[in-house]
């Protein structure tokens, strides 16, 4: 009885896990070397242009946006490395694991938003505390192919104090944070609304 109810804590633990403090996550997999192939994502080399039919920047609209910080961090592809502060928006910045259930189930919307919006916004994933192997498992099983960094630190999840993943940041074409969304995974009509409201980019998810 006593080695059940053991079983039964840790599972509900790690079923609880990404959405709790992140000092409490399960600690990855040791890195690995590149699987073979092509990975899915595309590489990062854009991200510090802005998408090439943005909206005008508005920095009246952000008067206390938040810098993103100059946290340096690998491209998923081809390893190069880019720092974050060098980002130009429009972007939204999701932050997941293949560990995390609400990131799994999001990451669709996500590319969803990238396949229709990919010339006025940018969108870019940060994987976070993560296997390799994994998130290239994952990434071919749902199609993404949105640039992803790689933060095996979580120093941006610390950077902006975040309770757990997923988290999201909407930045403006500056590189400031117009806002950070840090709760349940995000469906069509809900991410649509914000990009919307942050960003000013009209998009149909739902």
């Amino acid at each position: 009885r006593v080695a059940i109810a053991v079983v039964a804590g840790l599972a509900a633990a790690l079923l609880a896990g990404c959405t709790g403090d992140a000092a409490d996550q399960p600690p990855p997999q040791a890195p690995v070397a590149a699987a073979a192939g092509a990975p899915p994502f595309a590489d990062c080399a854009a991200l510090t242009a802005p998408p090439p039919m943005a909206p005008p920047a508005s920095r009246a609209a952000a008067p206390n946006g938040k810098d993103l910080p100059a946290i340096t961090l690998d491209c998923f592809t081809g390893g190069k490395a880019m720092q974050l502060g060098l980002l130009r928006g429009p972007a939204v910045v999701n932050l997941w694991a293949t560990w995390c259930p609400p990131c799994r189930e999001e990451l669709p919307v996500f590319q969803q938003l990238a396949d229709r919006a990919t010339d006025r916004v940018h969108v870019v994933g940060v994987d976070t505390m993560d296997d390799r192997a994994a998130a290239v498992d994952l990434a071919d099983g749902l199609g993404l192919t949105f640039p992803s960094l790689v933060d095996p630190s979580r120093e941006v999840l610390r950077a902006f104090a975040g309770a757990g993943l997923p988290m999201t940041l909407f930045v403006d074409g500056d590189g400031k944070v117009r806002h950070v969304y840090n709760a349940k995974a995000l469906d069509g009509r809900a991410l649509a609304a914000l990009v919307e409201r942050h960003l000013g980019v009209a998009v149909d998810l739902v």
